[in-house]
């Protein structure tokens, strides 16, 4: 693949890490909304609200994914070059000279990253947790039909409550689904039950990828530790230690 140079103006379009409270009014306000569908007079705005969540969705979550790995790139001090898997052309100097308080060595990474793709998505928070696929399970990977990443095989396993499902898959396949809709001019065909079953995926699915990153890369931090045991047992249902064991499986080889 043929290296690409920083594109700065990029940097400015990611957010600053807010609260999740921003995030999960935003949520509430989009379960609100399918409150109303089916039940507007007109086909013209129940169809528009059913395309309008699921674009505002996944833009929402998109940014909050942009905000995160930026946050954690900077928090951690995570090598710009183990990010980017050489893609970019990353030069020191040109870094220092136009990181600002604004513009942080985080945001000029993750803003490389196109995110409305469930792959990209993937290989970031893969590449910022150092997650490694072993020879077999990449080979096993390659021959299976079933579309999977290595990225969200670590948090499906930290959430076994998903039982069969396919985290990747369906994220993949939300993503696509708003692209279609925003770009190809398409149409949701979801009730107002199904896109509510998406709110609460995607919520999930973030919700779940900034805490196993966040505990993961803390891990050696004191200070973190108590309040790293609390969220495992109220987020994924486990310890600690049964959660750092399943990351060692992971990101060993």
């Amino acid at each position: 693949m043929k290296d690409r140079m920083i594109e700065k103006w990029k940097a400015d379009l990611v957010p600053d890490l807010k609260d999740f409270g921003n995030f999960q009014a935003e949520i509430k306000k989009l379960k609100k909304l399918c409150s109303f569908i089916n039940k507007e007079k007109s086909d013209i705005k129940d169809q528009a609200l059913k395309n309008y969540v699921i674009i505002r969705l996944v833009g929402v979550a998109e940014n909050l994914l942009k905000s995160m790995a930026a946050d954690l790139i900077d928090e951690f001090d995570i090598s710009p070059e183990s990010v980017v898997d050489g893609d970019l052309v990353i030069h020191t100097d040109e870094l220092a000279a136009i990181k600002s308080e604004h513009m942080t060595i985080g945001k000029i990474v993750t803003s490389q990253f196109n995110l409305p793709n469930a792959n990209n998505i993937g290989n970031l928070f893969q590449n910022i947790n150092t997650i490694h696929e072993s020879k077999k399970a990449h080979d096993r990977r390659m021959k299976s039909k079933i579309p999977q990443h290595p990225f969200f095989d670590w948090i499906q396993d930290l959430t076994p409550k998903t039982g069969k499902m396919n985290l990747f898959e369906q994220v993949d396949q939300m993503v696509k689904r708003r692209n279609d809709i925003a770009h190809n001019v398409d149409d949701s065909r979801d009730s107002a039950d199904q896109l509510l079953k998406k709110i609460d995926l995607i919520h999930g699915c973030v919700v779940m990828i900034w805490f196993a990153s966040f505990i993961h890369l803390s891990r050696d931090q004191k200070k973190s530790q108590k309040e790293n045991t609390t969220k495992c047992e109220q987020l994924f249902g486990m310890s600690l230690k049964k959660f750092y064991k399943i990351a060692d499986k992971h990101t060993k080889n």
